[in-house]
Order: C-alpha cells, then sequence, then structure tokens
C-alpha cells in the first residue's frame, strides 16, 4: 500500500497503468489498493479514470511530521527544565494502555530517579499517564479503562476506576497531574500534557524525583514552568487556544 501511496510523490493525479508501472505492482493489485484506500478516503478517483491523493492523506502528513520530531522539538525545553529544577524531565506518549517514553534526561543528582527512551509505564500510576488520558474525550477513557489492570504498586496507588476518573477531573481542572508516591515509594512526579494543532493531546512532559526534592511546597514553582513549557511545545505545533480548549466537555 505504501508504495502506491510513494508513486505519487507529489503529482497531482496518475492513472492505474501508471501507478502500476512505476511502482512495479500488477495492475489487479494496484487496483485493488486503491480501492481500499479511496473507500478510507485517502484517494480519490476523477471522472476519466485519474487517481489523486485527497486532503485527508495530506492532513495526516502534515500532523504526522512534527509529531515524529517532537522529541527534537522539546529538548531544548527539557533542558531548560532539568537546568532549573535538577530533576529529572520525561517526555512520554500513550501508546494503547501504557505510556512510551520517547526521551527522557536525567537528574544531575547522585540520587534521582532513573529512566530511559524506549521503557514504558502504567497511565494509572503515573503523572505522565494521568495527564495524557486527561485530553481524551470520556467515552475514549472508558474504553481504555474498560479492561485495564489497576495494579497496586504502593499505598497511594489509585486502584478503582470510579476514583481515578475523579483524579483525572482534577487534572483537567488545574492542568497539570500529580503522582504522589503512587507509582514507586519515595518518588514524586508532576506532568503536563501538550497538544497538537487539531487540539489533540499527543504528548505529555513530567518532572520527577525523590519526595524529599520534589515536595509539594514546590508544586506551584514547578507546575506553572512544566505547564508554561508544555504550552510553549504545543504552540510550536500549531495549537491554538482560540481552536481547542484544554477543558474537553464530559470527562
Amino acid at each position: 500500500m505504501m508504495r502506491v501511496l510513494e508513486t505519487f510523490d507529489g503529482e497531482r493525479e496518475l492513472t492505474l497503468a501508471t501507478l502500476a508501472a512505476r511502482s512495479k505492482l500488477v495492475k489487479s493489485s494496484v487496483y485493488r489498493i486503491l480501492f481500499t484506500l479511496e473507500r478510507l478516503g485517502y484517494v480519490g478517483k476523477n471522472g476519466d479514470g485519474r487517481y489523486s491523493i485527497t486532503s485527508r492523506m495530506a492532513r495526516l502528513a502534515g500532523r504526522a511530521r512534527p509529531h515524529s520530531d517532537l522529541p527534537s522539538l522539546a529538548q531544548p525545553f527539557m533542558v531548560e527544565l532539568v537546568r532549573k529544577f535538577q530533576e529529572t524531565i520525561n517526555l512520554g506518549v500513550l501508546d494503547g494502555d501504557e505510556v512510551l517514553y520517547i526521551r527522557v534526561l536525567e537528574s544531575p543528582h547522585a540520587f534521582r530517579l532513573a529512566a530511559h527512551a524506549g521503557i514504558r509505564s502504567p497511565l494509572h500510576s503515573t503523572a505522565l499517564g494521568k495527564a495524557l488520558l486527561s485530553t481524551l474525550a470520556k467515552n475514549e477513557v472508558e474504553k481504555i479503562l474498560k479492561s485495564y489492570n489497576f495494579r497496586r504498586y504502593t499505598r497511594n496507588t489509585i486502584c478503582d476506576a470510579s476514583q481515578f476518573m475523579r483524579d483525572l477531573a482534577r487534572v483537567r481542572r488545574r492542568g497539570y497531574a500529580v503522582d504522589n508516591m503512587e507509582d514507586s515509594e519515595g518518588a514524586r512526579c508532576l506532568g503536563a500534557p501538550i497538544f497538537d494543532g487539531d487540539g489533540r493531546g499527543v504528548a505529555a512532559l513530567s518532572i520527577s524525583g525523590p519526595v524529599s526534592r520534589v515536595r509539594r511546597a514546590r508544586d506551584p514553582e514547578m507546575t506553572a514552568a512544566l505547564v508554561a513549557v508544555c504550552r510553549q511545545i504545543s504552540k510550536l505545533l500549531g495549537y491554538s487556544t482560540e481552536r481547542a480548549s484544554f477543558a474537553r466537555s464530559g470527562v
């Protein structure tokens, strides 16, 4: 399928014969691929039988480019947060019913929360997970939680779906999430979401460290800086408060 799509390569319209020749596939195979793409809305067919890429595919491609470069885009902001607070900064995305870490800058302290890109964490016990889920509509959250395992990691872990939904409501109201020794004993994390140009939550950033340093008394200072950075990154991704609102109804 991708071979056929790549054959267009900026050209406005192409015939079935041309697509088959350039992709080096037989016509019958190309026809079936085009039929599927047309039904999905990614390819259109005009009156003389020529095929073209639709605006839906163009929008999809336009969204994919900045997101694929999100770690590089967020890097300087993460560096600044490490410099300011001397704690580990994590960038994560929603991957199924887990958080996938895609960039981690560790604290310079010898005693720190260690992590690395590629690891996965639960949604219900982490600030990243809560921040990511808080951007979804209620039905999307419920779909994820329907078969979700609310595993207990510490005595503070929220293991009840109703209680967790109330916690998400608090995240939405204040604009940031808190993991208060819910994933690991002695560790505390603060997280906030990042949005794209369509107002969708595409990632989240968190500050994590030992509870002795990421103290509740520092929440106002840390969350203000974290939310401000997430807004800056969101703006670079095309997010505008005029087009979308963080507080989506029904969650």
